[in-house]
């Protein structure tokens, strides 16, 4: 599936020219087909770090060093999912908020609702009612993925206003995300592991995920869809760094991060944010990467489906409780496969079975056609911006 190259400059959005509030009706919509293999690729990641359970006692260490080597790169999948999402936004033309709201209400924020209200159904079921559960519903903490829809619908919200920044800004806004982040994520690795409500309410702060968004908004300001190879290899040198760094102290200290909340990984994820879109961009040109790239149209489906039903009810009936396993990698990656096999299976299915249905509960859109772009006026990107 080929790939668009960068926008033309006719094509892009002056910040303050009153052309950046026009609307064409139906022009060509800009695809990029190395952002569907990112796509495919980190909700395989996603699913990977959900398989996640504690080790148990006498598990092989090389084992489990193997796994943090695995979750450092997995855990670039949702700020992937927050520069794609930002690009796309940016690179689509200037929207207000209600505008931005109202075109993905059907896509994206409507069957999240509608998945949220069925994890509460289930928990309840099994849990009983409680305030707890109130509380967690009103956290977007019904099920542990839902915290990126807070954040989707935060940032999005946000960068409807990016039009008041002007270009020659922008340099500057990206390097103040960048410490914001840094800055949030020290404090929270300072302040050892986080568990409860802290843990909770770290997830849901913008300012632990701020840069991500903001360099892509940059990105699709800038029609830049891939860095060139002159940023590219300097980022991959500092991803080298940061993932020394993380093995050393884990490895000689004992000191892990815990998940998104470690300076290691925010730093090779913030680099990796220059290096995957190209590394992508290679892959997809060659079709190498067409599994991915067909996985992600089932990304927002998955992400839905996943936590609790899949990854709980599914694999406890599936797999059991894990006290008749003796392998802790062999049910580690089992529970990994049958999330993800599973998820798949049931929102392909509906999808084949009835179309209509699986776009209103599950936001699945129809299948891309590659578009060549024409020098005209990008509009705002309708439906769900990170996922489809």
């Amino acid at each position: 599936m080929p790939s668009t190259e960068t926008l033309p400059a006719s094509a892009r959005v002056s910040a303050f020219s009153n052309a950046a509030h026009e609307r064409i009706v139906d022009p060509p919509r800009v695809h990029f087909a190395h952002f569907d293999f990112l796509k495919g690729a980190a909700i395989v990641a996603v699913v990977y770090l959900h398989a996640y359970f504690t080790a148990w006692p006498g598990v092989s260490q090389h084992g489990l060093t193997a796994v943090r080597g695995a979750h450092l790169v997995a855990h670039g999948a949702v700020p992937l999912f927050f520069l794609i999402s930002a690009f796309l936004q940016a690179n689509g033309g200037s929207e207000s908020v209600g505008e931005h709201l109202r075109r993905r209400w059907w896509t994206t924020w409507f069957p999240a609702l509608l998945w949220m209200v069925a994890a509460l159904a289930y928990r309840m079921a099994y849990d009983g009612v409680s305030w707890t559960l109130t509380r967690d519903f009103a956290f977007f903490n019904i099920s542990g993925q839902f915290y990126f829809v807070w954040l989707l619908l935060f940032f999005g919200v946000c960068l409807t206003q990016a039009w008041r920044v002007a270009p020659a800004q922008w340099p500057l806004v990206v390097v103040a995300a960048f410490c914001l982040n840094l800055a949030t994520v020290v404090f929270y690795e300072s302040n050892g592991g986080l568990g409860g409500l802290d843990g909770t309410i770290a997830y849901r702060n913008p300012l632990a995920w701020v840069f991500f968004p903001v360099f892509g908004a940059w990105l699709g300001q800038r029609g830049l869809d891939a860095m060139p190879m002159r940023a590219v290899v300097p980022a991959l040198a500092v991803m080298v760094a940061a993932a020394f760094g993380h093995f050393l102290m884990g490895l000689r200290f004992n000191h892990w991060p815990n998940s998104y909340f470690g300076v290691s990984v925010f730093v090779f994820n913030a680099a990796a944010m220059c290096v995957y879109p190209a590394l992508a961009k290679l892959v997809a040109r060659t079709g190498a990467g067409a599994p991915f790239i067909a996985l992600s149209r089932y990304a927002f489906p998955i992400f839905l489906v996943h936590l609790p039903f899949v990854m709980g009810f599914g694999t406890r009936a599936l797999l059991g409780d894990g006290a008749s396993w003796s392998n802790y990698w062999l049910l580690l990656h089992a529970n990994a496969v049958v999330g993800l096999v599973v998820s798949l299976a049931l929102v392909r299915e509906l999808d084949k079975a009835s179309p209509r249905l699986g776009a209103l509960i599950l936001g699945i859109r129809g299948k891309k056609r590659a578009e060549t772009p024409r020098p005209v006026k990008p509009r705002a990107h309708a439906g769900p911006p990170v996922f489809q």
